[in-house]
């Protein structure tokens, strides 16, 4: 079986360049917390800016449907960027107006019931980014084990 999609969180980088390949996945880690039947998850990914341009891309989080996100930090460099919630048009105007004026920026949003994706814009250079992303998620019994 070929899977052509990671099913953990990942970024993407569009355009023609291979910007992606200059903005590799560092380390990854995942701290987890069972109480009963409810796991506590925080996830989070270092990434690094090696080219030279900025970069803008989506942090996707494919997820299980039986998953709420309840949390989301990025840091880029010194800047800590805490997701809020909003409405969503409100949301997409002030993303779109940080955009536009260079600064760096994200939107997350939920694409589907199980996929999540926060769009950045502007890594500048040599900025390590830092994804932290927590989640509860009920964890269903098979032939009683979880």
């Amino acid at each position: 079986m070929r899977i052509s999609k990671p099913l953990s969180p990942y970024f993407f980088v569009a355009g023609d360049e291979p910007s992606a390949e200059q903005f590799p996945l560092k380390d990854t880690k995942v701290e987890v917390t069972i109480s009963g039947v409810i796991a506590d998850v925080k996830v989070t990914q270092y990434y690094e800016n090696n080219g030279a341009a900025p970069i803008n891309g989506s942090y996707i989080f494919p997820g299980s449907t039986r998953a709420a996100v309840h949390g989301m930090k990025m840091r880029i460099g010194e800047r800590l960027i805490t997701a809020k919630i909003k409405e969503k048009e409100a949301a997409r105007q002030i993303f779109e107006a940080a955009k536009k004026a260079g600064k760096s920026a994200s939107l997350l949003a939920q694409k589907r019931p199980n996929v999540f994706s926060m769009e950045v814009a502007n890594i500048m250079p040599g900025d390590n980014l830092t994804v932290e992303l927590r989640y509860t998620e009920l964890l269903i019994p098979a032939e009683g084990r979880l």
